[in-house]
């Protein structure tokens, strides 16, 4: 990723900003554009903040990333048909799309499921839904600005997730989603299919994004939570191995 040269009081914004731009901003963030989004791509070096990643406890903004629910009877069939695998049919799963492991499918009921982008994966999630469209009985929800979306690393991850939500975290293997709440708010999680570092994504409301951030952040204090750039994140979500 190039290095950031935009700065967040820019005369010449980005056409869009996650809720938690003034966040970043008075936390460090050095910002750059990615799919027409301001974003935080540091907050200190990118080995401070994958090293927090891998020994403690980091979280990472993506509320930018490409969202879609979609909706009816053949949205099974469908799923089916991206993922290659029948497990797609299975609620509660999230599975990655055969042709780029890095956008999601998550079934999160029988008639519904969410598509999620990897950082840098909006055109191929656009390329499906393209494909969607074409489908009978199945209608498609842009989300994107919906709802916003963290994803958390390190080993403490779960540890840090039973302070804000009573849903049982640790039960949840790779590759599974869930309906829940955290800080009292609906919320999805999502535990990615495979992971070297124990790592969760979860999305709530647009409007509550500063609330459930800032509660999240609290309850990592223990751990000495660190914001985690789109640098380090890119680094984390291309292979996720220690150097």
């Amino acid at each position: 990723m190039p290095a950031p040269t935009t700065n967040l009081m820019t005369t010449n914004p980005p056409s869009a900003r996650t809720p938690l731009a003034h966040w970043h901003a008075q936390h460090g963030g050095r910002f750059d554009e990615l799919n027409s989004w301001q974003v935080p791509v540091a907050f200190s070096s990118e080995d401070a903040e994958t090293n927090a990643a891998r020994t403690g406890l980091a979280i990472a903004d993506i509320s930018f990333v490409a969202k879609t629910m979609l909706r009816g009877p053949a949205v099974s069939e469908f799923a089916t048909t991206l993922t290659g695998s029948s497990q797609t049919n299975t609620s509660g799963r999230a599975i990655p799309l055969r042709a780029d492991p890095s956008v999601l499918i998550c079934h999160l009921q029988a008639d519904q499921v969410l598509l999620l982008a990897g950082p840098s994966s909006k055109i191929r999630l656009d390329q499906l839904l393209s494909k969607a469209g074409k489908t009978a009985s199945v209608i498609q929800i842009e989300v994107t600005s919906a709802l916003a979306a963290f994803w958390l690393f390190g080993p403490n991850v779960n540890d840090a997730l039973r302070r804000v939500t009573h849903h049982d975290v640790a039960a949840m293997p790779p590759g599974s989603c869930a309906a829940t709440g955290l800080a009292g708010v609906p919320a999805i999680l999502v535990r990615p299919p495979t992971s070297a570092i124990p790592s969760m994504r979860a999305l709530i409301g647009w409007d509550v994004t500063e609330y459930v951030w800032e509660e999240l952040w609290q309850a990592g204090q223990t751990w000495k939570i660190s914001p985690l750039g789109m640098d380090g994140l890119e680094v984390l979500a291309t292979n996720q191995k220690p150097r």
